[in-house]
């Protein structure tokens, strides 16, 4: 522990300032494991197959009870906003999955978007450390002692290189942890898309049905 406080010590104050982004974007990505990974596993096709059982025997309430079950999912919250507006108008079907779509997927998809922001930031606070240890490295060359020359350049430039090193390290791990995260996000939305619009489009055309056997 103290080795790496003196390796920080070393590269100056933006080394620390660094180390701060760099425990956001863990954090962010521990956070965003556990979601996609363990919180949100689900199969889509299987709850939209369960659903789409219950609303051909035409038991709404089963499927409500279903989706009330795993309404931490987003899946299965908009499927139960769906399914409550299932006795109404197309139009309201609708209205009732795109209100709860705009409300669900955001949170799905919260902080995963913050990776490159954070890969940015982590360089651009790289490159302040940098320059500033460029900085004091060339200020030491008015120094009369060479040997002071010396020690200041070289002090300069250890906090350059060690900023750089760690501002480009954050950016690498934002990259590479972006790609995965968003790649397993997109995955899982493709599956929850194809199973709304399965869903809804099996109550739509159920209710058709029944209106039409009315009519007749």
């Amino acid at each position: 522990m103290w080795e790496v406080f003196r390796t920080l010590s070393q590269g100056g104050v933006m080394m620390f300032v660094n180390l701060g982004v760099s425990i956001a974007a863990v954090s962010i990505v521990v956070m965003r494991v556990y979601m996609l990974w363990f919180r949100y596993r689900m199969s889509s096709q299987a709850f939209a197959d369960n659903i789409v059982a219950h609303v051909d025997q035409g038991s709404y309430a089963n499927a409500i009870q279903t989706c009330s079950q795993k309404e931490y999912h987003p899946l299965a919250a908009i499927t139960k906003d769906i399914l409550l507006k299932a006795d109404r108008s197309d139009k309201e079907i609708e209205r009732a999955y795109e209100t709860s779509a705009a409300r669900e997927i955001p949170r799905f998809k919260r902080f995963t978007a913050f990776l490159p922001q954070a890969g940015n930031l982590g360089t651009l606070i790289g490159l302040l450390g940098t320059i500033h240890g460029l900085i004091e490295a060339f200020g030491g060359a008015q120094a009369e002692d060479a040997a002071q020359r010396q020690a200041v350049l070289a002090k300069g430039i250890t906090v350059a290189f060690y900023n750089t090193f760690f501002g480009l390290s954050i950016a690498v791990f934002c990259a590479i942890a972006f790609i995965i995260l968003n790649g397993r996000q997109g995955l899982l939305l493709e599956g929850i898309e194809n199973a709304l619009n399965r869903i809804r489009e099996r109550i739509i055309d159920r209710n058709k049905a029944v209106r039409t056997a009315r009519a007749a």
